[in-house]
């Protein structure tokens, strides 16, 4: 009687708690999740919902011991006594206690039940790989009228390894392959074990690959597993001790085949032997039809008779045995009674072996494959796993897919990757140049780009016609996920298939050619004859088979890939929509366990574009998540993949014939505790062609594994470093490889980390051999350290292996025992190997704890960095690190926002301090000075506190800028310290300035009040008249006159002019009088060819040289500017302190300029001549200096005579006396005098504060110009190239600081006369907004004095002064007529108020934009102040530094073509093309000043001084710099006039550029 298990199912799964998952809802990627930690077999005992987590662990680590579990009795512990009473008392208890277990078999059908057949097809390739049994027909319960599954997806997968009767080695696909059948079933209960006995049979090491009752748990009752089929195969290994010559698939059937007729019928359908176990007690009537099945069965019987016959029995079997005597097939009878299981399984193997002899008894049933079986199954109405829609439609596709490709090859089929290895070669010779010859290196560079393209097209022109099978394979593409995973699935089981048949042959046939090969050898080892040649010739041939005929899923996915890099690189206009979507199913596939190739093994190259498309959707799909990298390292067949397919569950390729090839990249998923524990979401296992692999044992083999050491050492957090065998030589061999790619990483501040894994360690618990082991392996890594370090003239740097990475021998050098326990193809997995792997595991949890993983956006960055630096092979300690760079990029950003609002915030506090001492009289500065200093020096350290703050919590944010942390704490440290100086400075200065001229000051005030006094007194006289204003004034002015015509003037003002005439006349001696009045006819101050002493340069032949007069005159012209801006900035200082000119002032500037140009030397010697000497002294000093000066003599003029000063408080007196002459109210006069105050105070105020209002519109405008120098920089460059005129470039390539600094100007200029929406400029916007806020505050104040009652007016004064004299900054003496009366506040107050708002929309409309001339030199100062902190350019191409502050090297992303800095080739005199990125990847040497005259190689250039060793030039050959391309292709002529050098040959790829593609690179490449 057959059962559906609906009734049993309630209580096994409710049990195990699977409910949530039934049916079929269990997946991989719930599965394979990570977890903190493993499950232990003593937990089961607590919680039952554990135990199929725990053997799903154990079997997806190969762990066979993870199929069996026993559970612990309730009561009692181990060792306890039990009395008499309790162990004779009745069995319900004990009954109790089995009921409420799970068998292991129920447990592990539950799990098969709750699987998708995905996660069910994993599982069962595990439980064959551990050697158990696979179940092939199982109960279903969601398929209508179907009871029983039989299982063909989840076998297909299947492969096994074995020895054929003719001695060779075969690998077959279990699932197709044709084999003698033997069924094992049992009628009734016999007392032996029929699965104990059939394992006996199969497998010789006793191993249990059916469960039976010898195993744990196997007396408990079982619900759901009974009628279930379980399948597993002997595979021989033609040693004398194996039982079969051939390989037999043997099927049990679980529990009493009475009660599962259709079972047995089944299996007499299928096998070739069926073993029948009968329990001859047991037999009655019922089995008789059973029974006479069997022996009329085609396949031959052998029963296992147990116990005493019955008359049923034996009445039975004596009258079938009448009836097929004339049957051709054998009936046999083994009596089991008072014989062991070893002596039943032996008569078992005699009779098989006798049944197997002669080929009439062999093909009496045929061989049958699993697929075969499906026919019988669907005969017996069993549902087949296959033939589930979705499941069937795939599988369909994916043979039409495989029959064409068969059918016209695979080079036919999918002809773009073939293309790729042309394409991959051309790009690493690109970067390489190894057959560049004599051509120049951009011309060659721009060939290999062009070739590349032409590939590309080849590609291009493949696709369009032989584009069939691409699109059969891209058509599920738009499948649902499910029936993509099907596709996927099935088109990897066929072409492993496909390979397993082709490669085979082709592989046995290399083994004897090879051994024909080493046997010639060996008789003439030293004599290389024409045998020996054609056997290479042979093996060579062969190799290429073995390529061609190699063919795998991620063949298909190539293409895939090369369609999307193809169509991006050609920029095809389908390129967008379609290849989105491919991009977007394979990061799905990537998501749900399928690997991605990140290197194509055949071309060795890594598709950047697809991948990182791939990524990018990826990162589209769930976020840029944060990922841990794991890679793995060691030399072919070491069992790489298989460690990392034991630790994680993973899939990648162990069989198929083929060996790894390339890296592939696997995504694991953690679970949430240990997310939120790590802070990390994936775990991307890369999994690496082995090293020393055979097909490349020769010079080029070598590179490509230090390419691929480098690649997976550098993409991992973690590289587990494989070591196989106990080879110390094998050993040092993978180590010397791996100790260099560390140090390359090491030296670009990647810092991974790795574990040393020695596999088939064969006592992996004997500490003291451990112990010593380590030692040694620590030695060997410090020796190699030593000599790599040598190598790369690095020694004093690296003396140990811990000095390249954090390194614990204790910890990170772990051991795994052998993989297999016994001799395959029958051994099982050691489980001792598994709990190995599972260390490493937990080895591999605590560097993600203790690490900080990277987003999907900077693996992929890296991965970039990493491969570009590979492709220029000889890159070692140069290549870029953009991760990095965008790190240290970021930290500079914020620590200039930052710097910025402090120095903003300084210079508020600067202006404000001068405004406040400026209107103190000497006696007030002496007594109160210092307490305005102190108090403003305490609002700048608690900006120093808040600076200090932010920078700290960005540290404790970013991990990777931590390196950084102490030269920022350094640079913010010098710059507070440098605030802080220069407001101590500016505060010296101002108190000097008041203290000094205290007489100068107490003159003016006597004048003042005197003036004021004779004013009031004429006001009296015409108070009463009722003069018109014109009149008043007419009377006003004329005695105006009289007032100031008896206050003395300054007049005596030194002729600057004439005092700078004499003082050059002085300077020079007597002999160059007649230069000295040339000069002053010149106006000339530039250097120009003819001012220098220029030396005849050896010619070099093949060497470049930018020794031209130009390359000089750009250099003295800068040295030059230099010289007259610091001058300038010290007739800056001297205008502050309140200094006069005088003629000693006058000659000490004329001598520093006359000493400083004298001092600019080549070689040691001046490079001016002394005409040229006197010329640009007195020319600049005329046209820089001389202005310069005037203006500090106006000023000081303008502040110390009395005279100047009152004439400028002229307007203010004439409106105090008209109001007094007029206005008869105390109030309306009181109001108006305020008023007038406080407007020219305003007025004074708004330099200062429209100033900082530009200040702060620049620093939070949406324009990146101001961001940052690099920004800054490539905008300067877009809107020169803009202009189109060659001459706007003349003045950057002479001197790029100051082009940028007016650069600066004007675009500070620009943003300020932008028209807002209110119809204004931004300027007066700032400066209305900054009245109104100014008004605004003094109307809140005077509000507050309202409160106050009545008050004399000077009383009022002093206290709003007060209230705002953080606002603005107003003398105490109003100098108002009658300032002691009396006021009535709030009527005063009102009219005050009326008065401002008057006052406020007057300075409004009088606004004049000749206010930004006032402003504009602070603004840009401030913005250049950090925007140009780093000055320095490259030593080749003058490019300038990206960066500022504090850094290790000079950098720039946008290095020039040689000949725009003035290099050319010294026997052509033509300008150099090449680009100092690609020149420092070649041969070529140079030759300038710096050099001594000494040809230098470029690859050397950091040897030549500090300044070329402060500099890192990163190894690119053709990338980026389009910008410079397109320049100097269009203006070639300009620039060979410009230099009195020849033109340069301009490669023809760069004449194609355009100014908008060279716009939009720059902008690219400094994301603006």
């Amino acid at each position: 009687m057959e059962v559906k298990c609906d009734v049993h199912y309630q209580q096994v799964v409710k049990h195990l708690r699977l409910q949530n998952y039934y049916p079929r809802k269990l997946t991989c990627e719930r599965v394979f999740e990570v977890c903190k930690k493993e499950i232990s077999p003593e937990e089961l005992n607590d919680d039952p919902s554990k135990i199929p987590w725990y053997m799903l662990q154990n079997l997806m680590m190969c762990n066979y011991e993870g199929r069996c579990f026993e559970l612990e009795e309730s009561q009692g512990f181990h060792g306890t006594a039990f009395s008499l009473s309790s162990v004779l008392q009745d069995d319900e208890t004990s009954l109790s206690n089995e009921n409420s277990q799970v068998s292991p078999t129920d447990a592990l059908v539950a799990i098969l039940l709750c699987s998708d057949n995905f996660l069910r097809q994993i599982l069962i390739e595990k439980l064959s790989t551990c050697q158990l049994a696979i179940p092939l027909l199982i109960p279903v319960t969601d398929v209508s009228n179907k009871e029983w599954e039989l299982i063909v997806w989840g076998i297909s997968t299947i492969t096994k390894k074995w020895k054929t009767s003719s001695g060779s080695s075969c690998e077959k696909s279990m699932a197709v392959e044709k084999l003698p059948i033997v069924s094992a079933l049992r009628l009734g209960r016999p007392k032996i074990s029929k699965s104990k006995i059939i394992n006996c049979v199969i497998n010789e090491q006793k191993h249990d690959i059916f469960f039976n009752s010898g195993c744990k748990g196997g007396n408990l009752e079982r619900k759901l597993s009974d009628g279930l089929l379980e399948m597993a195969w002997y595979l021989p290994t033609q040693k004398r001790t194996n039982a079969f010559s051939d390989a037999l698939t043997f099927i049990n059937l679980r529990g009493n085949a009475s009660d599962f007729k259709r079972h047995t019928y089944f299996l007499s359908d299928i096998s070739l032997v069926t073993i029948a176990f009968v329990s001859c007690t047991d037999f009655d009537k019922h089995d008789t039809g059973l029974l006479e099945s069997l022996y009329i069965q085609r396949g031959h019987v052998i029963f296992i008779l147990d116990g005493a016959s019955g008359k049923e029995l034996k009445d039975a079997l004596y009258r079938m045995e009448k009836n097929i005597r004339d049957v051709k097939k054998q009936v046999h009878y083994v009596k089991a009674s008072n014989k062991n299981e070893l002596k039943i399984s032996g008569e078992i193997w005699g009779l098989l072996g006798s049944n197997f002899e002669g080929d009439s008894n062999r093909n009496i049933v045929s061989d049958r494959s699993v697929e075969m079986c499906i026919e019988v199954a669907h005969r017996r109405n069993y549902h087949v796993d296959e033939m589930v829609q979705d499941c069937f439609e795939a599988k369909q596709s994916a043979k039409i897919l495989l029959d064409r490709i068969i059918k016209e090859g695979k080079e036919n089929e999918l002809p773009m990757q073939m293309v790729t290895v042309k394409i991959g070669e051309t790009r690493k010779e690109q970067h390489r140049l190894l057959r560049k010859g004599n051509m120049q290196i951009e011309e060659y560079v721009d060939r290999r780009k062009k070739e590349i393209v032409d590939l590309r097209s080849k590609q291009l022109d493949l696709h369009q016609n032989k584009c069939c099978t691409y699109q059969m394979f891209r058509a599920p593409f738009t499948n649902s996920l499910i029936k993509r995973k099907y596709f996927f699935g099935f088109v990897k089981i066929m072409t492993d298939r496909y390979s397993i048949k082709g490669l085979q042959p082709i592989r046995e046939e290399y083994i004897r050619k090879w051994n024909e090969l080493c046997d010639e050898r060996k008789n003439e080892p030293n004599t290389l004859t024409a045998s020996l040649n054609s056997m290479k010739d042979i093996l060579n041939e062969l190799e290429q088979q073995l390529s061609h005929n190699s063919l795998g899923l991620e063949h298909y996915n190539r293409e895939i890939g090369q369609k999307y890099e193809m169509s991006a690189e050609l920029k095809l206009s389908t390129h967008h929509s379609d290849n989105r979507h491919l991009a977007r199913v394979a990061a799905e596939m990537l998501l749900h366990g399928y690997p991605i190739e990140l290197m194509d093994g055949d071309a060795t190259h890594v598709p950047l574009t697809w991948i990182e498309a791939v990524f990018t959707s990826l990162k589209d799909q769930i976020g840029n998540k944060k990922i841990f990298v794991l890679s793995v390292l060691g030399i072919q067949s070491s069992g790489k993949s298989t460690m990392l397919n034991a630790m994680f569950g993973l899939q990648f390729s162990v069989s198929a014939g083929r060996c790894t090839k390339g890296i592939f990249a696997q995504l694991v998923s953690l679970d949430r505790s240990l997310r939120e524990d790590t802070q990390c979401d994936y775990i991307l296992v890369v999994d690496t062609e082995g090293l020393r692999s055979p097909e490349f044992a020769s010079q080029l083999g070598s590179n490509r594994d230090n390419e691929l050491a480098t690649l997976v050492i550098g993409l991992g957090d973690v590289t587990i470093i494989n070591i196989m065998g106990e080879n110390p030589t094998d050993m040092q061999d993978t180590l010397q490889i791996a100790v260099h790619a560390f140090m390359k990483m090491e030296n670009v501040h990647i810092k991974p980390s790795c574990i040393f894994v020695h596999q088939n360690v064969t006592d992996v618990t004997a500490s003291d051999l451990n112990t010593t082991q380590k030692r040694s392996m620590r030695e060997m890594l410090d020796t190699i350290t030593k000599i790599a370090a040598e190598a790369e003239n690095c020694s004093e740097r690296y003396k140990s292996f811990s000095d390249v990475i954090n390194f614990q021998e204790n910890k990170h050098i772990m051991y795994i025992s052998s993989l297999w326990q016994g001799d395959p193809p029958m051994a099982p997995p050691n489980p001792g190997y598994s709990k190995c792997i599972l260390q490493v595991k937990k080895q591999v949890l605590e560097f993600i704890k203790n690490s900080k993983p990277k987003s999907i956006t900077d693996f992929t960055t890296l991965l970039s960095d990493l491969w570009r630096a590979i492709l220029c092979q000889n890159f070692v300690f140069s290549f870029k690190n953009s991760l990095e760079i965008q790190a240290f990029n970021s930290l500079d950003a914020e620590y200039v926002k930052h710097a910025r609002t402090f120095r903003r915030n300084a210079l508020e506090y600067s202006d404000r301090l001068q405004s406040e001492c400026k209107k103190l009289t000497t006696e007030k500065m002496r007594e109160e000075g210092e307490q305005i200093l102190d108090w403003y020096l305490k609002k700048l350290e608690d900006n120093i506190i808040a600076f200090r703050a932010s920078m700290t919590s960005y540290f404790a944010d970013d991990v990777k800028a931590c390196q950084w942390q102490g030269k920022i704490e350094l640079q913010l440290e010098d710059l507070c310290k440098e605030i802080i100086k220069e407001m101590k400075g500016v505060f010296t200065s101002i108190r000097n300035k008041v203290i000094g001229r205290a007489e100068i000051d107490a003159n003016i005030e006597m004048h003042e009040r005197e003036i004021y006094r004779k004013a009031k007194r004429l006001a009296d006289v015409y108070r009463n008249k009722q003069l018109s204003d014109m009149d008043l004034e007419k009377e006003f002015a004329n005695n105006w006159k009289t007032w100031v015509s008896n206050i003395p003037s300054s007049d005596d003002c030194v002729d600057i002019g004439r005092s700078f005439q004499k003082i050059a006349e002085e300077n020079y001696l007597e002999n160059n009088k007649a230069e000295v009045s040339l000069a002053f006819q010149s106006s000339e101050t530039e250097v120009t060819e003819h001012d220098l002493h220029l030396r005849n340069w050896k010619k070099f032949k093949s060497y470049f040289s930018n020794a031209s007069a130009k390359t000089y005159v750009n250099d003295a012209n800068c040295t030059k500017q230099n010289i007259v801006e610091k001058l300038q900035k010290q007739i800056s200082n001297h205008t502050l302190n309140g200094t006069n000119y005088t003629n000693q002032l006058g000659f000490d500037c004329f001598n520093s300029l006359s000493c400083d140009l004298k001092e600019i030397k080549l070689d040691g010697k001046s490079l001016l001549k002394s005409k040229a000497q006197i010329r640009l002294a007195v020319c600049n000093f005329k046209t820089s200096l001389i202005p310069s000066l005037k203006k500090m003599q106006e000023q000081y003029k303008h502040e110390n005579d009395p005279r100047l000063y009152l004439e400028s408080r002229k307007e203010r007196l004439w409106q105090t006396f008209k109001d007094e002459c007029t206005v008869r109210h105390i109030i309306s006069k009181a109001a108006s005098a305020i008023s007038r105050e406080i407007a020219c105070a305003i007025k004074i105020s708004l330099p200062d504060k429209c100033k900082l209002g530009v200040i702060d519109h620049l620093r939070y405008s949406s324009s990146k110009s101001f961001s940052s120098k690099m920004s800054l920089h490539a905008s300067m460059l877009i809107a020169m190239a803009e202009k189109g005129n060659f001459d706007c470039f003349k003045e950057y390539l002479c001197n790029p600081i100051l082009c940028i600094k007016n650069f600066t100007s004007e675009q500070i200029k620009k943003v300020c006369f932008e028209t807002t929406k209110a119809g204004c400029s931004v300027l007066q916007e700032i400066y209305a907004c900054e009245v109104h806020n100014i008004v605004s505050a003094l109307n809140q104040a005077i509000a507050t004095l309202n409160a106050k009652g009545d008050i004399t007016l000077k009383s009022w004064w002093l206290t709003l002064l007060d209230y705002i004299d953080k606002v603005l900054c107003i003398k105490t003496d109003i100098r108002f007529f009658d300032e002691e009366r009396d006021l009535a506040l709030e009527e005063f107050s009102d009219k005050l108020l009326d008065e401002l708002n008057g006052i406020k929309d007057k300075i409004i409309r009088e606004y004049d934009s000749s206010i930004f001339s006032e402003i504009s030199t602070s603004c840009c100062d401030f913005f250049t102040a950090d925007l140009l902190a780093c000055q320095e350019v490259c030593p080749f191409c003058k490019a300038l530094c990206d960066l500022n502050g504090i850094h290790d090297h000079h950098r720039t992303d946008c290095h020039r073509p040689n000949g725009v800095a003035g290099y050319r080739w010294t026997d052509s005199t033509k300008l150099d093309s090449d680009l100092c990125t690609t020149a420092v990847m070649s041969n070529y040497r140079f030759i300038n000043e710096d050099t001594n005259s000494t040809s230098i190689n470029f690859r050397d250039y950091r040897t030549v001084n500090e300044h070329y060793a402060s500099w890192k030039i990163e190894p690119l050959a053709g990338e980026s710099e389009m910008f410079w391309k397109w320049f100097m292709a269009t203006y070639n002529t300009e620039l060979a006039e410009y230099y009195n050098a020849k033109e340069a040959d301009i490669p023809a790829g760069w004449k194609r550029i355009t100014m908008e593609q060279a716009k939009e690179d720059i902008k690219k490449l400094y994301n603006i």
